[in-house]
């Protein structure tokens, strides 16, 4: 998404910064207290517009936002089962966003082994159970876990530099290099530009905690049940006021730097499929971000 998809009322905005400290892009930035767009926008998050305390931003999507109206659901759940209603469930669902920032304050053990056993009332495939659930419980392992991703992601970019072991890779058949090159060197090394000369945590936000989900070997889907596993999680932590949000880039680490694995006592056979970063949120969002309609395909 471009900047001109996202406009700024400069007659509400009153140069808070928010909208600089939630956007993973980081499209946005404060002049003449005034916020304004300095970059452009390539997630449509819609953090900026919903964390927003005087509403001056707007985002406009392809096509206009789904309304989340529900016709047919009666309001009856299986027998034996507490009740609930459909609107407040969604209404939680669509509270919940990517946290990424948090306050300087400790998740205690007790909550994060309460999130795993949230976690594990999801289904899994053939009901295998085979998740793997790994603590990180303190801002000082998080950020030994986080030199670890950082070192991976330099070793990458400095392969990546090399123009002829890119395109001697390539045509051997094995373009990734090239493709991450193209797709990833640029906001990695600004990334890691951060990490070592500001000490500006952008791959976890300042979390003080996180949960990995893998899969030990024999499972029949093991990434679809760590995903769900992952998505219960994500859920329980918004209402017990945590904020969460999956790490990709540590996920990708992990799977391909063994040594990481091993500094973590996560044993060899052992994949990783989610890493969710948690922590009390430092910007709450006083509206929930908007959606794209999506056609409903129907098979005849």
């Amino acid at each position: 998404m471009q900047a001109s998809n996202i406009d700024i009322d400069k007659n509400r905005c009153n140069g808070c910064g928010i909208c600089v400290k939630v956007c993973p892009a980081q499209a946005f930035s404060i002049a003449a207290e005034q916020a304004e767009l300095s970059g452009s926008c390539s997630f449509a998050c819609d953090h900026c517009a919903a964390a927003c305390p005087k509403e001056a931003i707007t985002v406009q999507f392809n096509e206009a936002k789904e309304p989340f109206d529900f016709a047919s659901f009666t309001g009856k759940v299986a027998e034996n089962q507490t009740e609930v209603k459909l609107t407040a469930l969604v209404a939680m669902m669509r509270a919940r966003r990517s946290c990424r920032a948090y306050q300087k304050r400790s998740v205690d053990c007790g909550i994060l082994e309460d999130l795993v056993k949230i976690g594990l009332t999801a289904p899994s495939g053939t009901n295998s159970q085979k998740w793997t659930f790994t603590i990180i419980d303190s801002r000082p392992k998080m950020l030994a876990f986080g030199e670890s991703v950082a070192a991976y992601f330099g070793k990458m970019n400095r392969w990546a530099e090399s123009a002829w072991l890119r395109k001697l890779l390539k045509l051997s058949g094995r373009p990734e290099l090239e493709i991450y090159y193209r797709e990833y060197y640029e906001s990695i090394k600004v990334g890691l530009s951060q990490w070592y000369e500001k000490k500006e945590d952008r791959l976890f936000h300042g979390a003080q905690a996180a949960i990995l989900i893998g899969a030990q070997p024999g499972g029949s889907c093991p990434q679809e049940d760590a995903l769900l596993a992952a998505q219960n999680i994500l859920l329980g932590a918004q209402v017990m006021g945590l904020g969460s949000c999956l790490i990709g880039f540590a996920v990708e680490a992990l799977r391909r730097d063994r040594k990481i694995k091993e500094s973590l006592k996560i044993p060899a056979a052992e994949k990783i499929y989610a890493v969710i970063a948690l922590g009390y949120p430092a910007i709450t969002f006083p509206r929930p971000a908007g959606r794209r309609k999506v056609p409903i395909r129907w098979v005849d």
